[in-house]
């Protein structure tokens, strides 16, 4: 080991790291993080700062102890000074596994488009095994990403950073949004930006960086009214300070064509809550206390989004004689905000684990199903587009009935939803909506009530129960 490494927090990693690992990991979970440590130290030398990156990202993101062991293995493997035998003899079967599955990337390098879909499904497929290659991938693309945004990597061309980081945005950033990594999602998502669009990215930091001090001004006066208020009423929470990433900002802005100070979840609070009823008890208060902004109330704890993020949603007018601006908030669970900020990376901690890795698996096969059967006239940004509909397009609610609600895309007319049910040959149908019947070309909008007990084709009909299997 390097001299004077493993007695200095001065670094990346250093005691800061270890102290994190004892506090977050049992003693035996913490001596293998910290052996496999020692080993890529001893391996990187010099650059082992910069390469164990991942490592401290996949920690603060609370992931299982193999993950943050592998992630220490990863790096030295790549470089070839850490062969897979050796991992294998120190570590198991399954760690050398991982650690090999996981260091295999490129998938978009140059070739025919039959090898880029022979890529893309083996790399599909390996994530699909076990989800924790997933949440490697994720961590070690963002170490390398930010790396690169502040200009600490070497070696590689701006179209060599800025192919990467169109990679990322295509296929990391909306798996890592489907499996609900939202905070790595976040950090992905604003380091490519950076990199792919350096002078808008700039021009977007310089304008929030006006506007800042207001921001904090209104968060701080709210953060303390809204905790005496809560405090008052007897209930048992707590009251964070949130900020919208800036690339999330820019792309509402352009998808809105608004301006900076048009986009009203810009800035906002979270209230941690230890149960559902105190969720709508505190929606309750607010709309109370504050003015709530038409329009912008979602309800994702009873409707959750596909992902399985739960949340409830609203935006109010909370300090009039500071700022109009209106501040979103976001009521949920402590469990629900582990889900909302840690996905699949942290269900080691609270979930089943066996359970948990069944159900991960099947969202990543389901993803793998959007992939053509045959690898002949394989459009790979069709692919990219199919993904990102599945994952990203904006989502309508519609009532199947009193008990049943499911989410569909925007823009979903009764004829598509007949084709959903029924097939693509389905004939011209009607179903009554919010008690009236409508011809197929009605454009579904959220919260339609829709009766299927009337929706019919030519000599047959549908029941409901039918309807809610194929649904």
């Amino acid at each position: 080991m390097s001299a004077g490494r493993t007695d200095s927090s001065d670094g990346l990693l250093g005691n800061s790291f270890e102290a994190q690992v004892r506090q977050s990991y049992s003693d035996a979970e913490a001596a293998k993080i910290l052996r496999a440590y020692t080993y890529a130290v001893e391996r990187l030398e010099d650059e082992a700062d910069r390469h164990l990156r991942a490592a401290n990202v996949l920690l603060d993101q609370r992931a299982d102890a193999v993950v943050v062991t592998a992630a220490l293995l990863i790096p030295p493997h790549q470089q070839g000074d850490l062969s897979a035998h050796e991992i294998k003899s120190l570590f198991g079967d399954a760690m050398s596994d991982l650690v090999v599955r996981a260091s295999d990337e490129g998938i978009l390098a140059p070739g025919t488009e039959v090898h880029r879909m022979q890529d893309l499904r083996r790399w599909l497929t390996s994530i699909s095994v076990d989800v924790r290659t997933l949440v490697l991938r994720v961590g070690l693309r963002l170490g390398a990403l930010e790396g690169l945004a502040e200009g600490t990597e070497s070696g590689n061309q701006d179209g060599d950073q800025k192919d990467i980081a169109q990679e990322t945005m295509d296929l990391y950033v909306p798996l890592a949004d489907r499996m609900g990594m939202g905070a790595l999602r976040t950090r992905l998502e604003d380091a490519c930006f950076r990199l792919l669009q350096p002078a808008v990215h700039a021009e977007m930091t310089r304008s929030i960086e006006s506007i800042r001090k207001q921001d904090q001004i209104c968060l701080s006066l709210l953060e303390d009214g809204v905790t005496r208020l809560l405090e008052q009423r007897g209930v048992d929470a707590t009251v964070q300070s949130r900020t919208k990433g800036l690339y999330s900002i820019y792309r509402k802005m352009c998808r809105l064509e608004s301006s900076l100070d048009d986009v009203m979840d810009r800035i906002g609070l979270r209230i941690i809550v230890p149960s559902i009823e105190a969720c709508y008890q505190v929606l309750g208060l607010l709309h109370t206390r504050f003015r709530p902004v038409p329009g912008t109330f979602d309800d994702y704890i009873g409707f959750p989004k596909e992902n399985g993020y739960q949340s409830l949603h609203t935006c109010v007018y909370p300090v009039p004689d500071i700022s109009i601006k209106p501040v979103e908030f976001q009521i949920r669970t402590e469990a629900m905000h582990r889900e909302a900020e840690y996905g699949v990376a942290a269900h080691w901690l609270y979930k089943n684990r066996e359970g948990a890795r069944a159900e991960d698996r099947r969202q990543l096969e389901e993803l793998c199903q959007l992939l053509p059967e045959s690898d002949e006239g394989f459009d790979f940004d069709a692919f990219l587009d199919r993904l990102h509909r599945r994952i990203r397009d904006d989502r309508l609610v519609v009532f199947r009935d009193q008990r049943h609600h499911v989410r569909l895309p925007a823009n979903t007319t009764v004829r598509d939803l007949g084709r959903q049910l029924v097939g693509p040959n389905e004939p011209e149908t009607h179903v009554r909506i919010n008690g009236t019947c409508h011809s197929p070309d009605y454009l579904l909008r959220d919260g339609d009530s829709i009766d299927f007990a009337v929706l019919e084709r030519e000599n047959d009909s549908f029941s409901l129960e039918t309807m809610d299997a194929q649904a």
